[in-house]
């Protein structure tokens, strides 16, 4: 079965007990959308099988670079951002053999919240001798936003996975106008199984907006923090580019192949280290101990949050 082409509806979407009370049912500016996307393996390339979109999202076609043994799928947004009262689901099948990465094109940015949430909500599937690499883009959330990201993964026993956030402190760079942890409430919950079996879940609600003092104690006194999960083989850590100047990275392996890697840092030092060590690790299933990381060698690649290195 491939992705179902039916319509996606708000009575598709979890509401959290942080939330409820405020679904947004009446508001008629509110956008409910998404895709469901099918990966498949065709010869040497990934490439979309059957797959659904709905505004306000759609998808490029995967673009494909002869060097390249990965494919890179960009989800847009046509949209400013996530506006109060939109949801967003994105249905996502790798096929066996199938190897991409599939992220934003831009930033994700949560906009105030006046009477209800914004959410978006992933469904993965990722069949055996499938890489996936998934970087949904850095989350900036504005002044009084409320947002819950929801992603539930299900991995087949050869399955390969990458999962990377990257968490920023609002509009920051804005002098007296500065957004800086002034959120109302994020709420996150990401499970991974692997034959039903749990073996990776975190779960977190940040209450705002914060004093300085606890943006101290989340952010270690840092503009942004992320988070990548790595279900599969891991290279030695002396393996992985070293972490830049100001830049706290910790990796903290947990089950069999099942590792964790944390950070704090500077905006940019955050976002482009979790980018090369997750395509790192993704050129490491691919073409083993010293293989090139996945796309940040490639000429094609346009400069962007993900792809552009720190200035200077």
């Amino acid at each position: 079965m491939g992705a179902r082409a039916t319509r996606i509806t708000r009575e598709e979407f979890l509401t959290p007990p942080e939330f409820l009370g405020l679904e947004s049912i009446h508001n008629p500016a509110a956008r409910v959308g998404g895709a469901r996307i099918e990966l498949i393996r065709t010869g040497d390339e990934t490439r979309l099988g059957t797959r659904y979109q709905q505004i306000p999202m759609r998808i490029f076609p995967p673009f494909a670079f002869p060097t390249e043994p990965a494919a890179l799928l960009y989800l847009i947004n046509l949209t400013g951002g996530l506006m109060d009262g939109d949801a967003h689901l994105v249905e996502l099948t790798a096929r066996a053999g199938a190897r991409a990465l599939v992220t934003g094109q831009s930033a994700s940015r949560i906009h105030p919240a006046l009477d209800s949430y914004s959410t978006q909500q992933w469904a993965v599937t990722v069949e055996d001798d499938a890489c996936l690499v998934v970087m949904p883009g850095p989350a900036i959330p504005f002044q009084g936003c409320r947002y819950y990201q929801r992603a539930r993964v299900e991995l087949a026993p050869r399955a390969r996975l990458v999962w990377g956030d990257v968490w920023l402190p609002g509009r920051y760079d804005r002098g007296v106008l500065s957004e800086r942890f002034q959120f109302d409430r994020i709420v996150q919950d990401l499970e991974v199984r692997r034959e039903g079996r749990l073996i990776y879940r975190d779960r977190f609600r940040w209450d705002g907006p914060w004093t300085d003092e606890e943006a101290h104690w989340y952010f270690g006194g840092n503009l942004a923090t992320a988070n990548l999960i790595i279900a599969g083989p891991t290279p030695e850590t002396d393996a992985l580019p070293a972490a830049g100047p100001g830049l706290l990275r910790s990796v903290f392996p947990l089950d069999v192949d099942v590792t964790c890697v944390r950070w704090c840092g500077p905006p940019t030092a955050v976002t482009t280290d979790l980018a090369n060590v997750a395509l790192r690790v993704a050129g490491y299933w691919t073409d083993g101990p010293g293989g090139r990381p996945w796309l940040v060698e490639s000429g094609g690649l346009a400069p962007n949050h993900w792809f552009s290195p720190p200035a200077g």
